[in-house]
């Protein structure tokens, strides 16, 4: 996922940035509670009063921090995807991505690109799982999975296909394809087939899918293997 953009998570009102630490584990408390229960009942049986419960805070908090349950669950979304890191920072400012523009070389930032993605799909592809099971009849449910397939191909845009210096890929590519190719094959749902249903490591998974995206991107001059 990320499914990383802009608009990854949504904008807090200003009081509650100003909460300090305690704001901030309330908010962690509260977005992960929500995953869960997302995750567990989905995205229609989940009240706001059963996160509250489940969170150990009033109902009202939340409705202050985040206004609708849609709003509640991009900023859970946006907890899975950033993991140890604050979900309020930039993505362009999180460390994965400061590495994937400071590596030296394509086949470098291809790795740290793909290593992201991986860290990421374990932990979001579940809730993602309900999520699309329940878009059909839920219109807030279609849009946010619309939005987060969206910002994960806007970070492969940003950082790969706009972020690397002129020469770095295929001459023929265009930033938007080296966008659509990097999201089509270094997606969560790639790579949860392959270590969950082929029983492959996570190792060997991320080294076919960068293999398979230096084919599709480098110069030929640079590639690893034939074409």
């Amino acid at each position: 996922m990320s499914s990383e953009t802009n608009n990854e998570t949504a904008t807090p009102q200003p009081a509650q940035r100003r909460g300090g630490r305690r704001g901030t584990d309330t908010r962690r408390r509260i977005e992960e509670a929500a995953a869960r229960l997302f995750t567990r009942d989905g995205y229609g049986a989940t009240t706001m009063q059963a996160v509250a419960t489940e969170a150990g805070v009033h109902v009202q908090t939340i409705y202050l921090a985040y206004g609708t349950k849609a709003a509640l669950l991009a900023a859970c979304a946006a907890r899975l995807v950033a993991g140890e890191e604050d979900p309020e920072t930039h993505p362009s400012q999180r460390r994965w991505a400061r590495e994937v523009t400071a590596a030296p070389d394509a086949g470098s930032k291809l790795s740290r690109y793909v290593s992201q993605i991986s860290d990421v799909s374990p932990r979001v592809t579940p809730l993602l799982d309900v999520l699309r099971a329940t878009a059909p009849a839920e219109p807030d449910v279609a849009a946010f999975l619309t939005h987060i397939n969206s910002a994960r191909r806007e970070g492969s845009l940003q950082l790969l296909g706009y972020g690397a210096a002129p020469g770095t890929w295929r001459p023929e590519l265009t930033p938007d394809q080296i966008a659509d190719i990097v999201f089509a094959i270094a997606s969560p749902d790639t790579i949860r087939a392959l270590v969950d249903g082929c029983g492959w490591s996570r190792d060997a998974t991320e080294a076919l899918i960068v293999r398979v995206l230096e084919q599709e991107l480098l110069p030929d001059r640079e590639a690893s293997g034939p074409r």
